[in-house]
This record gives C-alpha cells, sequence and structure tokens, in this order.
C-alpha cells in the first residue's frame, strides 16, 4: 500500500492535476468569495433603500397628526408601523434628545446621552447642523440580532413654527430626529443561504472539474505515457520488437511515432550489428585459419630450409668418396681383364664390380637429388612455354597410364602460357607427381582411376593442379610429406626423395606447393609459379 501511494505521488498525472486542482479551486473560491460579496452588498443597498422608503412612509403618516400635535394618533401610528416583521424598533428624538414617542412604552421619556453613537452623527462638530448632515445609516447589534438603524431629522416647518408650537424655523431648523430600526435576521438568512449555495456549487464544480480533468488527463497524459514507460522497460530488457499504439497528432502521439521509429531502428541497428559480429567472427576464424597455415608453412619452410642445409652438406661430402670409388672400380674392371684368373673367378670378380659401380651410380642419382633439394645448383632459367612443359611430362608416362588403368583429364593453361623457368626441371617435378599419382591409385581394392592435370593462371603466376582419386594421405603425415626420406612406399626403390625434388624445384622458382588429401578420396598437389622469378625480374 505505501509502495503504491509513493508511485501515485511521484507520478506524472498525480503531479499535473494537483496543482490544476489547486489552481481550480483558488480561482473558484475566490469567484465564490467576490459573488457572495456582491450578492451581500446589493441585499444591504436593497434593504438600505427599502429602511429610506419606510422612514419615508412613518414621516408621511405622522405628517399630519405631527403638525395638528395630535400625539396620540402620532403614538397609535407609530406602534401600528412596528407591528411589522422587520421593524426591530421605532422611535422619536426631541432636540435634547429625550424619547418622546415609541413603539416601545419602557423607552419613553428616557434620554439619551449626546456622546452616544447617534447624537455624534450630529453633534461632533462644532459647525451648524443641516439637515442633508443628519441623515445616517448605522449596523449596531441588539440582543445578538444585527439590525439597520436609519436616523432622519424632523426639520421645522413654517407651517408648524407659525401656529406658536415651536420656535420658528430661523430660531430652531430641526424639531427631532426620527429613528427606525429594521432587522436583518431576513437579510443575513438569505445571505447565509446564498453563502450556503455558492459554496455547494463550489464544491460541485471543484468536483465535476476535477473528474473531467482526471478523466482528461489519464486518456491524454497518463496511458500514454504508461505506454511508453511499459515500451521502454521492454526495450530496456531486450525487447526490440516492442511498438505502441498511437492515437492523434498531439506531441505525446508524435513522441509514441518518435518511440516506434526508434525502436525499428535499435532493431534494425542490433540486426546489423549481429550480422557485422557474424561475419568479423567468420573473418577470425578465417584470418586465424590462414594465420596457422602461414605459420606452418614458415615452421616447414624453416624446416626444409635446416634439411636443405644438411642434405648439401651430406651431399657434398659423400660426392667425392662415391666418384672416387666408382673411378677406382673401374680402373679395378681394367686391370682384371688382364691378370691370368680362371675365367669363373674372372666372372665373379666382375660380377662384383659392376654391382659396386651400379650401387655407386645409384648412390651418385641421390647425391645429385639432394644436392637439387637444397637448391645449391641448377639449370638455368629461360622463357619456356607451360603447356609443352606439361605435355612432355605426360608424354612420358603416357603408357603407366595405360599398364595402371587410368584416365587423364588435362586442361591447358587458355590464354597467355608462357614463363620463364628452368624448364628440365619443373618437367622433373610434374613427373615426380604423376608416377606418385599412379602409385595411388595402384594397390589392393584400386583398379585405376582419374588423374586431373590442369593448368590456370594469370598475369602473375602459374598454377598447375595434379590430383588423383587414390589412397590419400592420412593427416597426421601431412607436415613430413616433403622431408627428405620420408616415405610411405614398402618398395625398396622408394627413397623417399621425390616429393623432396619437387619442393626445392618449386622453392628455387620462388613459387609455393599446396596439397588437399582426404583418405580414400585422392589428393591434389598444387604448384603455384611465378611468371618470372624474382632474381629474373630483377636482371630484367
Amino acid at each position: 500500500m505505501g509502495t503504491r501511494l509513493v508511485s501515485l505521488v511521484h507520478s506524472l498525472g498525480f503531479r499535473l492535476l494537483v496543482p490544476l486542482f489547486l489552481t481550480v479551486g483558488a480561482v473558484l473560491a475566490v469567484h465564490a468569495l467576490l459573488s457572495l460579496d456582491a450578492t451581500r452588498t446589493h441585499f444591504m443597498l436593497l434593504v438600505q433603500e427599502e429602511v429610506k422608503r419606510s422612514s419615508s412612509l412613518v414621516q408621511k403618516a405622522t405628517h399630519d397628526g405631527m403638525l395638528q400635535n395630535r400625539l396620540d394618533e402620532v403614538q397609535t401610528t407609530i406602534e401600528r408601523l412596528a407591528e411589522a416583521p422587520d421593524v426591530a424598533a421605532l422611535r422619536i428624538f426631541d432636540k435634547r434628545g429625550t424619547i418622546v414617542m415609541s413603539a416601545t412604552h419602557a423607552e419613553i421619556g428616557t434620554c439619551i446621552d449626546i456622546a452616544a453613537e447617534p447624537c455624534l452623527s450630529c453633534h461632533r462638530s462644532e459647525a451648524p447642523m443641516s439637515t442633508a448632515r443628519l441623515e445616517q445609516l448605522q449596523m449596531p447589534r441588539q440582543d445578538g440580532n444585527e439590525v439597520l438603524r436609519h436616523l432622519v431629522v424632523i426639520p421645522n416647518e413654517a407651517t408648524c413654527g407659525g401656529r406658536g408650537c415651536h420656535d420658528p424655523v430661523a430660531e430652531a431648523p430641526v424639531l427631532g430626529v426620527l429613528d427606525i430600526e429594521m432587522s436583518m435576521a431576513r437579510v443575513e438568512a438569505t445571505v447565509a443561504a446564498a453563502q450556503r449555495q455558492f459554496v455547494l456549487a463550489t464544491v460541485v464544480l471543484l468536483v465535476v472539474i476535477g473528474l473531467v480533468a482526471t478523466a482528461f488527463v489519464r486518456r491524454l497524459v497518463h496511458t500514454p505515457v504508461a505506454l511508453l514507460r511499459a515500451g521502454t522497460l521492454r526495450i530496456a530488457a531486450g525487447d526490440l520488437g516492442t511498438r505502441i499504439p498511437v492515437h492523434g497528432r498531439h506531441e505525446i502521439a508524435e513522441l509514441g511515432a518518435a518511440f516506434n521509429r526508434m525502436a525499428e531502428d535499435l532493431g534494425a541497428a542490433r540486426a546489423e550489428l549481429q550480422q557485422w559480429s557474424r561475419s568479423l567472427e567468420m573473418k577470425v576464424v578465417a584470418k586465424t585459419a590462414e594465420l596457422q597455415r602461414a605459420h606452418r608453412q614458415v615452421l616447414h619452410m624453416e624446416k626444409m630450409a635446416s634439411l636443405g642445409k644438411l642434405s648439401a652438406t651430406v651431399a657434398h661430402e659423400l660426392n667425392n668418396p662415391l666418384t672416387g670409388v666408382l673411378t677406382y672400380a673401374r680402373l679395378v674392371d681394367r686391370e682384371l681383364c688382364d691378370q691370368p684368373l680362371a675365367d669363373d673367378v674372372r666372372a665373379e670378380l666382375q660380377r662384383y664390380l659392376s654391382l659396386i659401380q651400379k650401387e655407386c651410380v645409384r648412390c651418385g642419382d641421390i647425391v645429385k637429388n639432394l644436392l637439387l633439394f637444397a637448391r645449391h645448383h641448377g639449370a638455368a632459367m629461360a622463357p619456356c612455354d607451360v603447356n609443352e612443359i606439361v605435355d612432355r611430362a605426360l608424354m612420358l608416362v603416357r603408357h603407366h597410364f595405360a599398364i595402371s588403368n587410368v584416365q587423364v583429364r588435362h586442361q591447358p593453361l587458355v590464354g597467355d602460357p608462357p614463363m620463364v623457368a628452368a624448364a628440365r626441371q619443373i618437367q622433373q617435378g610434374l613427373l615426380a607427381l604423376l608416377m606418385n599419382a599412379i602409385e595411388a591409385m595402384r594397390g589392393p581394392g584400386l583398379d585405376g582411376g582419374e588423374l586431373l592435370v590442369r593448368v590456370t593462371g594469370d598475369a602473375d603466376e602459374v598454377c598447375i593442379d595434379v590430383g588423383d582419386t587414390g589412397v590419400g594421405i592420412p593427416p597426421d603425415i601431412l607436415p613430413q610429406i616433403f622431408e627428405p626420406f620420408f616415405s610411405t612406399k614398402n618398395e625398396e626403390s622408394g627413397v623417399g626423395l621425390g616429393l623432396a625434388v619437387v619442393f626445392g624445384i618449386v622453392q628455387r622458382h620462388g613459387g609455393r606447393i599446396d596439397l588437399e588429401s582426404t583418405p580414400g578420396q585422392g589428393t591434389t598437389f598444387h604448384l603455384h609459379l611465378p611468371r618470372q622469378p624474382r632474381g629474373q625480374a630483377e636482371r630484367g
């Protein structure tokens, strides 16, 4: 209950209604007071006019009796006139302040003090009295009841003074004073009733205005603001699909329309932000994968560079001893022909020497491949046609395709085939890749397959793709596939230098080699070769 009361006190509708209610109440109260005062003044003016008319009536009714000095008749007239319900008192004073006639017999003969309020109206100054100054209206209180007193001078007339009743007019202009007191009870009752009506009308009008103002404030202010507040809370909670109803063309309706536009813009901005976030996340993932690939490639290149240095050192160290062994084996073979030996012994010795020579030649080839992998020497580069290089390599292994039941799909480079390269080395690398592809499509459960050789390129580089549908390469050995003497073959002839030589050839041309392999589906090698190696471009 306390929370609801505090919420009501701090609400916008309450803060609008209270000042409005107080202002309207103050205006209505002021209006009621002014109206009540005007009504009272109007009633007083009417009563005053009535008193004056009554005083004039009394003067006229007693005029003849006073002229003829019929005091009993005048007394009777005064008593009858005093029987009127609004006449509180009716008396006549002589010029000495003695009540000579009164509706109340007890007052007759009494004299009032010259300092009393009725006398001060005429005797407060030394200025000579005049009839214009002797008429007065007062509102004294008598027995708790408010009365209106009217004092009017009874002037001396020539008709009266000439008869010897009074002094002449010149000596005594005033004979006495007529005092009439009119009761204000009915007037006060009427004013009180009017006051109650004004208060009741003011309260009713204030209540009606309050109810009407409350209804308008609730409809035009409280309800739209409550909808805006609820919508704002829903948006703050994340519901950007919130919309509030808009009615009319006033400022709060415009605020509601602006709120809906804001919510729509926020929804669009959040959707765009989410889309941008997803796109950024995908880009980050792609860049991370690219960086990881680049990192692995750098590590692999550093590893291959170290292996290249080691291979070059080993090749140089083995080349001279192998050459010496081969030379001395040939010399011994020549000398053996001149020696007197049995034919079977000579044949056996020559068989040994032939085996030594063959193995020395094979070791020499391995050394040459190591040197080629290490890039310590190679053929000079010259302009050549990449399509011709690929055609010659395919022609050299064409019979292997037929024997192994391999279908070849060749897609030559369309456009500009020239490039600067060591054509024989490129052909040697392609032969190694083609033979590996043929061997990958032979074996248990395999009866040939399809070989794809595709050449593409642009103005800067040429890409040669060699793909097979063979056994594929397991992912755990992919990082070692280009290392020297690493091989997955079981044949005794496989020494594991084919892919290492291909890697060295591509590196010597300033290119790169990538591969894609799925076990059981095949492997594709991508050779990226610049159209003009960097060293050649600088010399050009």
